[in-house]
Formats: structure tokens, sequence, C-alpha cells
């Protein structure tokens, strides 16, 4: 009996820094950074203030753990992927719709909103997430498409425009979803389900590289 008791206890220890996690994403997304206290997200995760500050040094640091996690590791699993020998296009179109799904699930994307609405206050956060996240998924998309340009998949443009034509929109749906799309369902424009899609045909027809002329 107490081999057992010790064992599920183990397994509790063990499960505490995803229960922070999830805790401390729940509450950022409520009340915002500065509003969700340390002993509240201790709290919600059923733990005390003190076994919290064993496992994360500050709310910066969990809140740096979820980015890390939620979205900066998802590029890192699409960077395994310009390596194979599919089309540009494919990889392309994988590695942005990966990044979309996971700015769009659940809270993942209120943090992505938190960040955005917090940076001015903490200047730290605001150089984690350009780190950590954009500068990796720009020179991932980059690096595609200079791909696609050496294998004359795509016509010699500007990188960084490709990358701007296909993050911003994102951001910009991912933005409207979390702020005032709960107060504007009926919006079609920005509530399109094919609007990802679409857009991300506009952008990989302009790449392709126009057939001589006879």
């Amino acid at each position: 009996m107490l081999e057992r008791v010790h064992a599920s206890c183990r397994r509790r220890k063990h499960a505490r820094p995803r229960e922070l996690l999830d805790a401390a994403l729940d509450l950022f997304v409520e009340k915002g950074f500065a509003a969700a206290r340390a002993e509240d997200i201790a709290a919600r995760a059923g733990v005390s203030k003190a076994t919290l500050y064993l496992y994360f040094r500050s709310k910066e640091e969990l809140l740096n753990a979820l980015i890390a996690e939620r979205l900066a590791c998802r590029i890192d699993i699409g960077a395994h992927k310009s390596n194979d020998a599919r089309p540009s296009q494919d990889l392309l179109r994988d590695v942005m719709t990966a990044w979309r799904l996971a700015l769009m699930e659940g809270h993942v994307g209120g943090l992505f909103k938190l960040v955005l609405t917090e940076a001015h206050n903490f200047p730290a956060l605001a150089h984690f997430w350009s780190h950590e996240v954009i500068e990796p998924a720009r020179r991932l998309v980059s690096r595609i498409v200079v791909r696609g340009i050496d294998r004359g998949e795509f016509r010699p443009v500007d990188p960084d425009a490709v990358v701007h034509a296909l993050v911003l929109p994102t951001v910009i749906v991912c933005l409207h979803r979390h702020a005032i799309g709960p107060s504007a369902p009926d919006d079609s424009l920005m509530n399109s389900p094919d609007l990802f899609n679409r857009q991300m045909d506009l952008v990989l027809e302009g790449l392709v590289p126009c057939p001589p002329l006879r």
C-alpha cells in the first residue's frame, strides 16, 4: 500500500509542471498577465505558492515556458520538414498550416494576443517572443522560399515579402478571433472557413514562375 502511495506521489510530482503551465495559461488569458497572481495560479493547479516557485521562479518564466512549448516548438517541428524532397509549395503550406493551428488552438491564440498587448509593459517578454517565435518563423519561411527559387519552383522574389504576405494575415485572423470575434460572430470576411486556404493559394500562385512567352 505504501509503495502505491509513493508511486502516486512521484507521478503527481512529475505532472506538476504541466498542471502549473495549464493553470497559468488559463489565468493569463482570463485576467491578463499583470492581474494573474502567482498564488492564484498555484491554487488553480492545486498546489501552494511555494511549490510553484520550486518549478518556476516567476510569472515571466511561466509565460516564457508557455510560449516555448505552445508556439516555438511548432516552428522547430516544421524546421525538419524543410529538408525533405517534397515540392517547396507543399513545405510552405505545411509549415504555415502547423503555425496557424498552433495559434488557433483554444487558449494558445489567447496567449498570442496576451503577448502583443502586454509586451510594452514587459520588454523582456517582447525580446523572448521575438527571439524564440518570430525570428525562427521568419528564417524558416525564408529558407523554404529560397529553396523554391533555387529549384526553379518559385520565381525570384524577396523572401521577406513572402513572410509578410503569409504571416501577417494569420496574425490578424488570430487577433480578430480572440479579441473582436466573440462580439462579431457574423463577420463573413474574417470567419470564412476557407479563408486560410484561399490566402495560401493566392500567395503560392504568385510565386509560381510565369511560362515563357512564345
